[in-house]
């Protein structure tokens, strides 16, 4: 044969290969939608991870920032987040595959770990070896090592405790961890960080009974410590106050002091009475000092923000806290992360929060010449990811609830699915081998291809939420046939919510799952992959204590009447005869981009990108709606990136007010388009609660207006003048 030959055959061969994948691409697609704060336009959003990532503890190596998180009880622990602009984060591997220390760990005996097991891990690299540790509650300090950022890690267990430990490595190779809670505690450890080195317990450096605005404090004064050396100085940075918390830092020429403590931030950026804290800060490569902390959202979870910090008199400071702020530059020059050499923070910046809590108009001017309007989006990534479930591996997203029956899962079995053994379990709650993963907000739908041939008498598969009320949308075969249900799982009960009969040639369904910006779930289900119909009324979650909500996939049967707890054992599970169900496909089909929003749906105008006159209102702890609330005569609302459908005709936007007269004018691409005054009628339709406020109202007054508004993506605004009474903003839509 020929060289030519042998090239046409090669051709023709990659062409039929190129081809059948092509095909099968086709027939089993997965739509990757990116959930991302990314705006696509050198801008991001803050929270810059609108999902569960708690105790967020981060470096720089080289060109590339790494970030570890909390994980509780889920299996693998601490992911690994990877990150060139420190906006679009890949989970690339975890510290531990996971723990066995108690039995529970496993839900062996019906026992439980929720929320227990990981809490704030600290990562930190040094002469080729990155370190991270954490504090396993209930048990004990554990420290893992590498040689590569996404492992695999070598572990090693201490015969002590350290409380949200901070560890840190000094210039001349000493380690040491600071932890502890109210009081913070700094211990060194021997030289091959195996062990302390003394006492455990290490010396005393800080006392929050002792530092002034703390004394008093009836909830944790400090945790959560971060430890850093700057120029000779030693800085340890601590959360206080919990839920409504607030950022210390302390500074000492020694690492074990004595100690000066000051407040580095108190700020709950655009999410009322929920405070920004415990974080410390990283250095970009040209010296830039950026800020990270998180925020409870509720049923999201903790949140990492990120901020710019200038260093003043040896202190760190800040001046701004950002809706938006500029992306560190993506020629990587890294000059600066903002666009101002020496704050780090561009003249012209997009959203803000000062410290008094006033929002300051924006100009619409940009340092970098990027236009807002770009309809090239820059490439964006997620750690919230569709899954076809073709690899050889889950993808470093998944994690299980519990240490999972490594026998009783398979992605080989049948190539191009996961495929999940029933193993008895008296209902979602305890049921092992569920498969989670994080859900990025403010909403999120999720859709699993199931199918359900697998499935024995009494085995029940499905998709749903896990959260504290835990919520399962899934099939239940019985001995007459199949049955769509939903359930609701508490560590007391097990209930039904909704039983529907499916036709007996069933084989595949589509369930889908939709956690809602109320924090709420709504069940849909499919037997084509197109037409969805409801199944039970919405949910609430229930939020999970300090963890947000998760998908998760599941599968389970009913345990033999009569079993106590002492069945539910790892062999006593391998043996039980079941069936199984087949996952296809798990796609996200709803995600928002940064502050990308379509009009054609309510936009909720606490999502704003910019605003000035106007504070947030929330009835507080564990519920997550807001509404504006006007300061004065004179508020602005602003948006950068509006989608406005076709036909457009009005526009609808849901508000209280206490009396009439205020003027809400309405301006697309800094041009008029409408107006409307609020009148008479429109206050007496719907009754301006109580302030403070403590419950959300349900009953708001609908306004509607002619707009003359194109189709395609805008800057949107909305002037409010003449506001003399209180008043009240909830959210807006466009409608033919």
């Amino acid at each position: 044969m020929t060289l030519r030959s042998s090239l046409l055959s090669a051709a023709v061969a990659l062409l039929i290969s190129c081809a059948a994948t092509a095909f099968l691409s086709s027939c089993r697609s997965t739509k990757m939608l990116v959930p991302s704060s990314d705006n696509g336009d050198g801008t991001f959003t803050n929270p810059v991870l609108r999902a569960d990532f708690p105790d967020p503890d981060i470096i720089r190596v080289g060109r590339n920032f790494y970030m570890v998180s909390s994980t509780f009880h889920c299996m693998p622990g601490i992911p690994v987040l990877k990150s060139r602009d420190l906006i679009n984060w890949k989970i690339i591997g975890h510290a531990y595959d996971s723990l066995t220390f108690l039995p529970k760990y496993s839900m062996e005996n019906r026992g439980t770990a929720y929320g227990l097991c990981c809490w704030a891990p600290t990562i930190k690299y040094s002469r080729g070896w990155f370190y991270i540790g954490v504090n396993i509650a209930e048990q004990r300090f554990i420290l893992c090592r590498s040689r590569k950022p996404e492992g695999p890690y070598t572990m090693n267990v201490f015969d002590c405790q350290f409380y949200d430990p901070g560890l840190f490595i000094d210039d001349d190779g000493r380690s040491f961890v600071v932890h502890g809670q109210d009081k913070v505690y700094v211990t060194e450890l021997n030289s091959d960080m195996t062990a302390p080195l003394g006492d455990p317990q290490g010396k005393l450096i800080l006392n929050a009974r002792e530092i002034e605005g703390l004394k008093d404090m009836t909830i944790a004064g400090l945790e959560g410590s971060h430890v850093y050396k700057r120029e000779g100085w030693y800085y340890v940075f601590n959360t206080a106050k919990g839920y409504e918390g607030v950022q210390m830092v302390s500074r000492s020429r020694s690492i074990w002091g004595p100690y000066e403590t000051r407040l580095l931030l108190d700020s709950d950026l655009n999410y009322a009475r929920a405070g920004l804290h415990q974080g410390g800060y990283v250095d970009t490569r040209s010296g830039s000092s950026i800020g990270f902390l998180f925020q409870d959202r509720d049923y999201i979870g903790r949140c990492p923000v990120f901020y710019p910090i200038r260093w003043i008199d040896g202190w760190p400071d800040y001046t701004s806290m950002p809706i938006i702020a500029y992306k560190p530059d993506m020629r990587n020059k890294w000059n600066t992360m903002y666009g101002d050499a020496h704050f780090g923070w561009g003249g012209g910046h997009v959203g803000q929060v000062n410290h008094d809590g006033i929002f300051p108009y924006f100009t619409g001017g940009r340092s970098n010449g990027n236009s807002f309007s770009s309809s090239k989006l820059a490439r964006a990534h997620s750690p919230q990811e569709s899954d076809d479930f073709s690899g050889k591996k889950l993808k470093p997203v998944w994690e299980w609830s519990h240490v999972p029956v490594s026998e009783r899962y398979s992605l080989s079995e049948r190539r191009g699915f996961l495929r999940l053994h029933a193993m008895p379990s008296p209902g979602f709650y305890w049921a092992r081998n569920s498969l989670t993963q994080r859900f990025t907000g403010p909403s999120s739908r999720a859709t699993a291809l199931l199918d359900v041939s697998g499935l024995q008498p009494g085995d029940f598969a499905g998709n749903g939420v896990m959260g504290s009320a835990m919520l399962q949308q899934g099939v239940f075969r019985t001995a007459r046939g199949l049955q769509l249900q939903v359930r609701q799982s508490v560590e007391a009960s097990d209930s039904i919510l909704a039983n529907i009969d499916l036709p007996a040639e069933t084989t595949r369904i589509w369930l889908r799952t939709e956690i809602t910006k109320r924090g709420t779930v709504c069940f849909s289900w499919s037997l084509d992959g197109k037409t969805f119909q409801a199944i039970a009324d919405e949910t609430p979650s229930g939020f999970f204590g300090y963890l947000g909500l998760r998908h998760a996939l599941a599968c389970y049967s009913q345990p033999k009447e009569g079993v106590g707890r002492e069945y539910f054992t790892r062999k006593n599970l391998l043996a039980a005869r079941s069936g199984y169900a087949d996952f296809d496909s798990f796609v996200i089909d709803d995600a928002i981009r940064g502050n990308h929003y379509d009009a054609s749906r309510p936009v909720d105008l606490d999502l704003f990108d910019e605003a000035i006159g106007l504070h947030l209102l929330r009835p507080g702890f564990r519920d997550p709606r807001q509404a504006l609330a006007i300061n004065g005569e004179k508020a602005y609302i602003g948006f950068v990136n509006i989608k406005v459908p076709g036909g457009v005709r009005e526009l609808v936007m849901n508000m209280l007010s206490a009396e009439p007269g205020a003027v809400v004018e309405v301006l697309c691409d800094k041009k008029s388009i409408g107006s409307y005054t609020i009148s008479d009628n429109d206050v007496s339709k719907a009754q301006y609660p109580e302030m403070p406020l403590k419950t959300f109202p349900e009953k708001w007054q609908e306004v509607r207006f002619p707009v003359n508004i194109p189709a395609g993506r805008h800057r949107l605004a909305f002037q409010i003048r003449n506001a003399k009474a209180d008043m009240m903003l909830r959210d807006f839509r466009f409608v033919e």
